[in-house]
This record gives C-alpha cells, sequence and structure tokens, in this order.
C-alpha cells in the first residue's frame, strides 16, 4: 500500500449570535463524517476566493443567512482520515451577527437547527474544539453588545 494523499483545506467558520442564542446545525446521520454531530455554518474556501467572501457564501449556503462578521474567535486545525487519504483542515472562526430578521433556512448537508444559549450548549454533541468556539463566541457577543 502506497502513501495517502494529504488534501489541506482552509474552512471559515461562523458563530451567529442573535440575542443570547448562537446558531448551531446538525450534520445528517447519513455523512460518512462527524455523522449527526452539531456544527457551526462552516465550509470550505475556494482557491482564490477571498476568506470573508468564502465565510458569507458558506453561511449564506448552509442556514440562508446573510451576516455580518464582527470579529474573529479562534483557529482549530483538524484531520480525517480516508482509506486513500489524509484530509487536514484549518478552520478560521467568526463571531457574526445576522443581517436582518435571523431565518434559517437550511441546505441539504444538514438536518436540523438550534438556537441555543450558553447553558445549552453542553446538551448538543459538538467537537471539543468547536465548543471552545462557541463558548468564546458568547463571552465576545457581551463585549460587542450583540
Amino acid at each position: 500500500m502506497g502513501e495517502k494523499k494529504i488534501v489541506q483545506k482552509i474552512v471559515l467558520g461562523a458563530v451567529v449570535v442573535s440575542g443570547s442564542k448562537a446558531l448551531i446545525l446538525q450534520r445528517h446521520e447519513n455523512e460518512s463524517v462527524y455523522p449527526g454531530m452539531w456544527e457551526l455554518p462552516s465550509g470550505k474556501k475556494d482557491n482564490l476566493e477571498p476568506s470573508m467572501s468564502a465565510l458569507l457564501r458558506e453561511v449564506k449556503e448552509e442556514a440562508g443567512l446573510d451576516v455580518e462578521p464582527v470579529a474573529p474567535i479562534s483557529v482549530f486545525d483538524y484531520q480525517i482520515e480516508k482509506p486513500d487519504e489524509i484530509r487536514y483542515s484549518v478552520q478560521i472562526n467568526f463571531l457574526a451577527r445576522p443581517k436582518g430578521s435571523p431565518t434559517v433556512a437550511l441546505s441539504s448537508e444538514h438536518q436540523a437547527f438550534a438556537w441555543i444559549t450558553a447553558d445549552e450548549l453542553d446538551g448538543y454533541p459538538v467537537t471539543d474544539a468547536t465548543r471552545g468556539v462557541i463558548k468564546k463566541a458568547f463571552e465576545l457577543a457581551k463585549l460587542y453588545a450583540i
């Protein structure tokens, strides 16, 4: 067996905060990676696409929301091993607020969404990295009076 191909990606994610709640999305149960887990609206930056354009595009595609990025929150890495490749991603996360009414329209990538408070976060299966980002976003949202 030969060496696995390494695929590197840059991912942009948003913790969309409205009032005292943040938006999370649930992956479909049939996903090969993290089935049924809850996550942030996020996605891969296309080649040569500006990061802010990717962030706005991904939130719109996955949640149907137009957002205003407020501040960067964090960066984390993750790696997913497939039979023929290793996917290594760097995720850049932003605090964002919805423009207008925050009416969610899910894409086919997700099966559910929830607006959660900081106290409700532990009731949802999310990765440790995502949990840390959301907690930090709630702290920053207070500073920015979101």
